[in-house]
């Protein structure tokens, strides 16, 4: 009986190593951003795991975390994507976990300036972090085939203010953060997101060295595992974590910063698509390369050795897993009569993971309607008109079709926002796509609204005249059909169309054509068609 009393013990305990204690430097200021690493060492998963966990706050202007890890003054840190470019110089840094599967980063312009494009920011002031920090955003200008030279880039200074007092036209910022103090301030704010163009970095990597590695395999396991069940603690309580956090570590953040925080970094984090932590080697060969290209690196350093190998264990591990294998067979001789009700639960399970799997395939198709619609009107946004019209367009160069291509601006646009507010301002957009998709009857037509009143329609199979005629009953719905807003105000409004031939294969040659028939029709007094020569 004790020889037995003795395996069972040595199944259930978790191998354990003498407790040692360890250092973990975050990125910045105490915030929901660090979460599950809280939660980890509140709960006592740290100390269930045998490591004493010293969590220390990052600040600005203070040592990048990969510099204090490489300098050996502590054992892991959380960074960037930019850890890449550390490995591709050579550096001896492993990624333990990526918790932010989408980067947090985005440009933030005031509302009244109407910037909402990567193209409105040419020429303009824009705040970006030192390198690589910013990557994301200039990878963004590269996508768009913008120089980033372009730019009038100045270092950024973290205070929301300078946006405010017009020091500066765009701020680097993070979607949960920055937003909530506009709000609070009362200013309306634009947000250009890398994602929505296609760039998304990892964001918030669990690193430490090779060296740690090495020397001490299990603890780093022991800590990687107990951060990740940390982070799906803090994720799954919430409203717990947050009162934690603003008691214990950040006093002076406000509950309602903090929860707005909670619910951008649940977003980003995605714990019910993916799994907490989850690193896809072809994605950060993508991100290293998107580097090499803004010229950050030219180390040409295997980026797969940034990963953690686990095939070298040690041999007490070994001796584990015997154990563990014999005790499996113990437990399944004992609940063998208990196989009538493991049936049953097989069963919910498979029934739990069908519906699991549905759920999933439901979130990522509102993640790709998500990413190729406007929020706003539901129609096709910028990216995804020129991404489908070159497709159209290369389609009916093939069939030998005739097409056309408008741009269409609402006539003192600014007016309506100013005189009744953004909302009724919506209210007019979305008005007007009703209006648009009322007249155009064929399937196969594209219209998309390439940012704040401005619209494109391609008509493929259609010759000039019939696109005139189509133009112009548009105009006729438009001006003929006032909204009658929510408040009961009816507001009518006109528009001006730009009519090009489509005459070249590449969407936007074509958009910039329209556009200039467009220039011309609002010269000439607005609320009329023209066609360009």
């Amino acid at each position: 009986m004790l020889i037995g009393s003795t395996f069972l013990n040595m199944l259930y305990l978790p191998f354990s190593f003498a407790q040692q204690e360890i250092s973990l430097q975050l990125r910045w200021y105490h915030q929901f951003q660090f979460a599950g690493y809280y939660m980890a060492l509140e709960k006592g998963f740290y100390q269930d795991a045998g490591i004493k966990v010293n969590i220390l706050e990052g600040k600005a202007g203070s040592l990048n975390p990969v510099s204090k890890l490489l300098n050996e003054e502590v054992d892991f840190a959380v960074t960037n994507s930019g850890v890449a470019i550390h490995r591709m110089e050579g550096k001896p840094v492993l990624a333990l976990a990526a918790i932010m599967q989408t980067s947090p980063l985005v440009w933030i312009t005031l509302k009244d300036k109407n910037l909402t494009r990567p193209q409105d920011l040419i020429d303009k002031r824009v705040y970006v972090l030192p390198p690589p920090s910013s990557a994301e955003l200039l990878t963004l200008f590269k996508r768009e085939g913008l120089d980033t030279n372009s730019l009038i880039k100045k270092a950024t200074s973290h205070k929301i203010e300078d946006l405010i007092e017009d020091k500066v036209d765009a701020f680097d910022g993070y979607i949960s953060n920055e937003p909530f103090l506009l709000k609070e301030l009362g200013y309306e704010y634009n947000l250009i997101s890398p994602k929505d163009y296609g760039v998304n970095f990892y964001s918030d990597i669990l690193v430490t060295t090779e060296k740690m590695a090495m020397q001490n395999p299990a603890v780093v396991k022991a800590f990687t595992q107990a951060s990740l069940k940390g982070w799906e603690y803090a994720l799954a309580n919430i409203e717990e974590s947050i009162e934690i956090i603003h008691h214990k570590y950040a006093p002076n953040k406000s509950l309602p910063h903090l929860r707005y925080e909670a619910e951008k970094i649940y977003e980003l984090v995605m714990p019910n698509i993916v799994q907490i932590g989850h690193m896809n080697p072809g994605r950060w060969r993508v991100i290293a390369q998107n580097y090499r290209e803004l010229g950050m690196t030219d180390g040409q350093h295997d980026i797969s050795g940034l990963f953690l190998n686990h095939s070298d264990e040690n041999f007490r591990w070994l001796i584990n897993i015997v154990f563990i294998a014999l005790a499996s067979i113990l437990v399944l001789i004992i609940i063998a009569w208990r196989f009538a009700y493991l049936s049953s639960s097989l069963k919910r399970e498979i029934h739990r993971r069908q519906y699991a799997e549905n759920r999933l395939k439901k979130s990522i198709e509102e993640l790709k309607i998500k990413a190729t619609h406007d929020p706003l009107t539901q129609i096709y946004n910028r990216r995804a008109f020129f991404e489908k019209g070159d497709e159209l367009l290369e389609l009916a160069y093939r069939k030998n079709f005739k097409s056309c291509i408008f741009m269409l601006d609402l006539d003192h646009f600014k007016l309506v926002n100013d005189n009744y507010g953004h909302s009724v301002g919506d209210q007019v957009l979305i008005h007007t796509t009703q209006l648009l998709n009322q007249n155009i009857v064929r399937k196969y037509d594209l219209l998309g609204r390439l940012g704040g009143e401005e619209f494109a329609l391609l008509l493929i199979d259609c010759d000039l005249e019939m696109a005139v005629n189509i133009a112009k009953r548009i105009l006729k719905s438009i001006e003929t059909t006032p909204l009658t807003t929510k408040d009961k105000v009816n507001i009518s409004i006109t528009a001006s169309i730009g009519v090009s031939e489509v005459n070249s294969s590449s969407i936007e040659q074509n958009l910039i054509n329209a556009d200039k028939a467009l220039y011309i029709a609002k010269e000439e007094g607005r609320n009329r068609v023209n066609i360009y020569n």
